[in-house]
Order: structure tokens, then C-alpha cells, then sequence
């Protein structure tokens, strides 16, 4: 902002300016660039937690026998370097205002509580391997309010509830997912803790072993690796083996934190005697 603009064609001294300067980026949250000319001002991008520093504010101020605004958002600023806006706390601290959150409920096409019942439910179903996709979860929300989403309902949903994310989840074969669930994952680990404490199975003993299979070729779906290529040049290509012969990869990783170098296992076309000699000093 210029010297112009503040005070008319007569400029003041710098110290008035600077003073002029110095509480406006600390009421407005912004950096206040002064020149000559009509340049706009510079601001400073606030802090996400910004809330949470209010409510923190609030809280101490609470607790204070005689509320000092002032000095409370000045420790928050030396301690974090988030200088926080004095009238949006004071008005907090008085009950004039609640946080936007609050303030737009009657908005919203969900209710807070119908919110997070859906939020509830969009984490049970990506724990059991069944998530939903943009327009599985607009049928739940017009089931639950019984009026049809807006195209931006979802982005401000996620906003909302940072929780849950929009994301490309693997794929997991169906029978194996049904044997992935929390009981029986959790009745394993005790029969495993059971055996090692009976049988005194020290750690350095216990190895997970797992395989993953991948092509020679890097296989037939592309990546979404970019790479540089001429503008004005068509067609584009990128020189990429066919080959779909299988490699299996064997892991293995000790409870104690060390591991074995992974082992690579290729398709043979015939059989080796040795494989199938046993040691004789093998009981």
C-alpha cells in the first residue's frame, strides 16, 4: 500500500508510516510492503492451525484473572510466529463469534452428526476393502439428507473432515479380504505371543518370510512416470520390453530389525538333480 493511498498527496513522516505499517500486519496477519507507488501489499499466508491457536488463546485467556488480549497473542506469536488476528479473539473470547466451521452448520447439506456417521462409515469400509468412489458416496449422502449433492459437495467434505482423503487404493483378492479383519488378525498375534512366551522363542529367531511377483518386462500397464519428449514431434514412443516372464522375489526380515538379501527366483525349464538330494545329516 502506498503513501499516497493512506494519507492523500502529502506524504507523512516515515515514522508515522511506520507505525501505520506496523498495525496493520498485526491486526490484518499480513506484511505491509511501503514504496511510492500503487503496488498492492504482500501478504503473508496464514498458518492451517490458526483455529487451533485460537481456541489455545481463548483457553488461557479463560484461565486469566484479568484477561490480557494483547500479551496472550504475543506469546502465542514468539512461541509460534503465528501472529493472531485481536479482534477475531476477542470477539471469540467474548462469545460474539464462533469458529466457520460452527458458524456455516446451517449451510451444510449434512448435519454435523450425519457427517460423522458417513465419515464412520467411509472408515469401516476402507478397513474391510470396500471403499467408496465419488459417486457411491453422493447415493449415501442422498440417503441421509434426501436431497441430491452439489458438484463441489465433496471437495468441501474433505475439507471439512481431513480425516478421509480421496485416493487409488491396491487391489485385494476378495477371499483374502474377507480373512483380513481386525478379530482375526488380532486372535493370531495371540496364538504367536502364546507359543514364543511357552516355548522361550528368543527374538532373534523369529523371521517373516513373503514373496511379490513382477514381469521381466516391466509388464503391459503403463506407469504414471513423464518423461521429456519433443513439442512439435508425433507420434511419442518409448522403447519398452514385451517380456511377461515371471520373477518371484523372496524377503525375509528378522523381528530384531536385520534382514537377508532378497532372493530372486526364475522360471527354469528343467529340473536340477541336486534339488532334490536330502543331507544326510538332515533327521
Amino acid at each position: 500500500m502506498c503513501a499516497r493511498c493512506l494519507f492523500g498527496f502529502q506524504s507523512p513522516p516515515l515514522s508515522v508510516l511506520a507505525r501505520v505499517a506496523r498495525h496493520v500486519a498485526f491486526y490484518c496477519n499480513f506484511e505491509l510492503v511501503l514504496d511510492t507507488g500503487c503496488m498492492p501489499p504482500r501478504r503473508v499466508p496464514i498458518s492451517p492451525n490458526i483455529e487451533v491457536l485460537i481456541q489455545e488463546a481463548c483457553t488461557q485467556l479463560r484461565a486469566q484473572v484479568k484477561p490480557n488480549i494483547l500479551d496472550t497473542i504475543k506469546k502465542i506469536k514468539d512461541r509460534t510466529g503465528v501472529a493472531l488476528p485481536y479482534h477475531t479473539v476477542r470477539n471469540r473470547f467474548h462469545g460474539k463469534h464462533v469458529p466457520p466451521r460452527q458458524a456455516h452448520v446451517n449451510q451444510q447439506l449434512l448435519s454435523p452428526e450425519k457427517e460423522r456417521v458417513l465419515v464412520d462409515w467411509i472408515k469401516f469400509l476402507s478397513e474391510t476393502g470396500h471403499p467408496l468412489s465419488k459417486r457411491t458416496i453422493r447415493k449415501k449422502a442422498e440417503a441421509l439428507c434426501q436431497q441430491k449433492p452439489s458438484k463441489t459437495w465433496i471437495v468441501y467434505f474433505l475439507r471439512r473432515n481431513p480425516e478421509v482423503k480421496l485416493g487409488r487404493p491396491s487391489g485385494l483378492d476378495p477371499k483374502r479380504a474377507q480373512a483380513f479383519n481386525k478379530p482375526v488378525v488380532h486372535r493370531h498375534f495371540d496364538l504367536l505371543m502364546q507359543i514364543i512366551r511357552k516355548y522361550e522363542i528368543p527374538i532373534e529367531n523369529v523371521y517373516n518370510m513373503d514373496e511379490k511377483g513382477c514381469k521381466r518386462g516391466g509388464g503391459r500397464n503403463d506407469s504414471n512416470q513423464k518423461y521429456f519428449v519433443h513439442r512439435s514431434c508425433r507420434p511419442r514412443y518409448r522403447a519398452r520390453s514385451g517380456n511377461l516372464e515371471l520373477v518371484t522375489i523372496i524377503e525375509c526380515v528378522c523381528a530384531n530389525g536385520t534382514d537377508l538379501l532378497p532372493g530372486f527366483v526364475f522360471s527354469g525349464k528343467e529340473f536340477s538333480r541336486e534339488w532334490f538330494e536330502v543331507d544326510p545329516g538332515i533327521g
